[in-house]
Formats: structure tokens, sequence, C-alpha cells
């Protein structure tokens, strides 16, 4: 006979079992109601079906560390673009975070900041509320060695139901943009080199920009126009099938700021210089393999393209060739063809956002077949100081932007042809702004009357590159009776062999 304990225990646990069955069918019965509602239902309706409120539904991407072996680019971006919150949020923001510096920032300026595992940060995006948590799995610096996920940490990006395809479609592909663009900004232009068929590299610290290269006013903003319209025609190019390229001919006297204008160029876009030497380049086969191991968004240079006798223009003077040019195939491995070919074939379209110059002292002695439109688009002239570029220099070097001297050298400049880094390197000498002046006005004055300076001249006089010079030859006297054509070679030879001592002689 069952006892009355017993039956009451009973009743108890067929009233558990009951209640346990209609909440799990109220909560599924709620979940599916909530799933068939459109979302613009008004909160008294969701009440009354005792809905929990939209804000309350929410739904998550996990973006872990590994994408099987490798890193998780998304990851990588995110983590970035957290830093970036933790540093700008005042509130919200997590009270314990990471601080390191990067491998190879510049200064402390670049010091990131970095969540700690189980912490949170929230952002906000077109009026949707985000939130970013860092949890950990396993070591963080472990990469799982069966290709398997799992190991190091992982990002869970929350956010309401009614935001997902405002959240994937939109604000994901924004904080990759944005990391991006960061990445650009922040990052060093290298210089490459080429060494046989190999490019070396080295950072380009301290380069020149823009606010400090002294150039005439409209051309610089005419350039920083043409390079910034450059970039933004991605869709121009590809609508019209044209490789995503640019030619800049930067031509001038030398000490004009040719090779400062490209290192202000380099800054601007953020892109690394390559820099290729024609006469190291052995055969048009290495200069093709050179050009397809470049990177997108970078420019190529080849400096005093006048000196490469491939790019030297083919005249004929006299009735017959110039000796350079049939000479040429013999000492020059690299032909004007391949060149050419260079600059509209293969290189053009292995890659995009790049951007080759050229500087030469001489654009008159170009083959016109290198220069012309569609390979060089723009010409640019690095010509004399004006006396608006003095007045950068002066600003720049000595911070002043009027002097008594100014009248008198604004009229030395409009009758004296003088290059602006021979400017500079008078105020640079001394740090007295007075004596500077006064040393930049003495070098006018001297070249207006003629005289020249004690160390031989400036860049105005000097030659840059200097032709290879033949040795005079020695007269040599007629063999005399009984000597045969031999002893008179042999004193042609030694007469040779005797020049080398006393130095070379002009053409």
């Amino acid at each position: 006979m069952a006892s009355p304990t017993n039956g009451a225990l009973e009743r108890y646990k067929s009233a558990i079992a009951t209640a346990t069955s209609v909440v799990g069918a109220a909560m599924l019965l709620r979940r599916l109601v909530a799933d068939v509602l459109p979302a613009g239902t008004p909160p008294l309706v969701g009440a009354l079906l005792l809905l929990p409120p939209p804000s309350a539904r929410r739904h998550a991407v996990v973006i872990e560390e590994f994408d099987g072996a490798f890193y998780n680019r998304v990851f990588l971006a995110a983590r970035a673009y957290v830093s970036t919150l933790l540093a700008a949020a005042p509130t919200g923001a997590p009270p314990v975070v990471k601080a390191s510096l990067p491998r190879g920032a510049a200064g402390a300026e670049q010091i990131t900041l970095a969540m700690r595992p189980g912490t949170a940060v929230v952002d906000v995006f077109r009026g949707a509320e985000v939130t970013w948590r860092l949890s950990s799995h396993g070591s963080s610096g472990r990469r799982r060695a069966d290709g398997g996920g799992g190991a190091g940490e992982a990002f869970r990006l929350s956010f309401d139901g009614e935001h997902k395809d405002l959240v994937l479609g939109a604000y994901l592909p924004f904080v990759m943009a944005r990391v991006e663009a960061m990445a650009r900004d922040r990052r060093q232009a290298k210089v490459y080199s080429n060494e046989w068929g190999m490019w070396r590299t080295v950072r380009l610290r301290n380069a020149s920009t823009f606010a400090t290269l002294a150039m005439d006013a409209a051309l610089r903003q005419d350039v920083l126009d043409d390079l910034d319209r450059f970039l933004g025609q991605r869709e121009y190019y590809e609508r019209t099938g044209r490789a995503w390229k640019r030619g800049y001919l930067i031509h001038g006297p030398p000490g004009t700021g040719k090779s400062s204008l490209v290192a202000a160029i380099s800054s601007h876009l953020h892109f690394d210089v390559y820099d290729l030497d024609l006469g190291a380049v052995r055969s048009n086969t290495e200069l093709r393999k050179l050009l397809i191991r470049m990177k997108n968004r970078s420019i190529l240079l080849i400096e005093d393209v006048d000196c490469a006798s491939v790019a030297v223009l083919r005249r004929e003077d006299d009735g017959g060739s110039d000796a350079s040019s049939q000479q040429a195939p013999k000492h020059h491995k690299v032909t004007l063809s391949g060149l050419l070919n260079m600059v509209d074939g293969l290189w053009s379209s292995s890659g995009h956002e790049r951007i080759l110059i050229f500087t030469t002292n001489h654009v008159d002695r170009l083959d016109p077949a290198l220069i012309r439109p569609g390979r060089m688009d723009k010409h640019i002239h690095m010509g004399y100081c004006g006396f608006g570029a003095f007045k950068e220099l002066t600003a720049i070097y000595h911070g002043v932007d009027g002097h008594l001297l100014f009248p008198e050298i604004e009229a030395l400049l409009r009758e004296v042809a003088v290059a602006p880094a021979e400017l500079a390197e008078k105020l640079l000498a001394t740090d007295d702004a007075d004596a500077a002046l006064e040393t930049a006005a003495k070098l006018l004055r001297d070249r207006k009357a003629g005289v020249e300076e004690e160390a031989g001249g400036g860049y105005v006089k000097q030659k840059l590159h200097v032709e290879a010079t033949r040795p005079r030859r020695r007269l040599v006297p007629a063999p005399a009776p009984g000597r045969g054509v031999s002893a008179a070679r042999r004193v042609g030879v030694s007469g040779r062999s005797g020049m080398r001592g006393r130095g070379r002689g002009r053409r």
C-alpha cells in the first residue's frame, strides 16, 4: 500500500514535468513567432505575445585568428581597427588595455593598443551598435600543426539581428578598407635598386615632401592634382581597357630638384620606388624579369635617362650615323625596342597603379619615340630658382618670411640663372638667418658680375656627366732607315703608355 508521502512526491514530479513541457513549448512557439513576424511589427504586439525586444535578439560573427594553417586577414584587420576604437573611445572602452610598439615603427606615435581576452568595446556604424569581444582559445602565438582552427584568439562581433545586412554588407568591408588606408599612411616607402638581376631594398627615411620642396606653387599644385586624379580613375581605366599607369618626364638643369620631386611623389602616394639602372641590366630578358617582380602601387624610376645610349636620339651628322648609335648594339644589351616594350607592353599589363618616371638634364637628346604622348603622359620642367621658391627655402630653413634683402634678391633672380640646390647650400651654411641671406645674395651678385666661385663654379657651370675622353696621341716620327715598321709600332705603344701618367686630355 502506497504511503501518502510517496503519492505527493509522484504528483510533484508530474507537475514539474508538465510545467517544463509547457515552458519549452512556449519558448519554441515564441521563437517561431519572432522569426515569422516582420521587422516593422509594433512593439505592443511583441509585448502581448511575450516576445523579447528587437535589441535582445542578437546575432554574432566569430572571427578566428587562424584560417586553417594561416593567419586570418579579417582577424588582423579587426585587431588593427579595434586598436583605433580603444584610442578614440572616451567611454565604453575596457578599463585595462595592452600597449605595444610594432617592430620597425618610426616613433612612439605608432604605439598600438589592444584588448585583453574577455573584454569588449562598442562601436556605432550608421546608427547600428556593434560590440567587439575578444576571447582566447589556447596559446595566441601557436599555429596548429594539423592545419585546424581553434588555436589563438578570436573576435566575436555581435549586433542586433535587424542590422545583419548592414554589418555583413557594409560594416565589415568598411573595416577592411579603413585598415588598408591606415597601413598605406603609416608604412614607410622603400627604395629598390637592381643588382645582378635582383631587387635590393632600403627604407626611404627623411624623404622630401611637397611641403618641403622648393618649386613654383602653381606647378606644385598642378602635379598634386594630376597625381590625385590618377589615383581616383580606377573605374575609368577598367572601362576603357587601358593599363592603370602614368608616365612622367621630369627634365631641367642639374640641381633643380628632379630627384627631390620623385621622393615627394613617393611620399604623397605612399608608393615604393624602383630605381632602375639600365647599365646594370644585362639583357632584355633580365629587364622583363625585373619588371615582373615589381609590386603594384609603385614607381619605376630611370634617372638621367639621357645617359643611356639606348634612349639617346638617333640622328645623322655629317652624312653618317652617329658613332654611339652605330656601336650601341655591341656595347649595350638592352635595346630601344626592349625599353619601349617595357613601357607599353608587359610591364603595363602585369600590374596596376604604377608610375613611370624618367629624369633627364637634356630632353633634346632623347629619342622622340620614348617620350611621345601615351608613354610620357606629362612633362614637368624643373627650372632655375624663382623668388617664390627662394622664399619657401628661407621659410623652411630659417623660418623667415620677410627680410630687407628680399627686394634685391628678387631683382637678381630675374637676371641670374641659379639652381635651388645652390641657394639651399648657402642657406644651410649657417644658423644665422641674416648671414645666410647675405651669403645667398653675394652668390647672386657674383653670378651677375660673372665672378666664379673659388671652388670652381656651381651647378650651372658644372657638367654632371662628363663623357669619356681619349688621350692625345703622341706624334711618332717616321722610322729611320734600317728600322722596320715593328719598331715604329713599339715607339707608338710606349708613347701612349706614357700619356697615362699625365692625365686625360679633353676632346
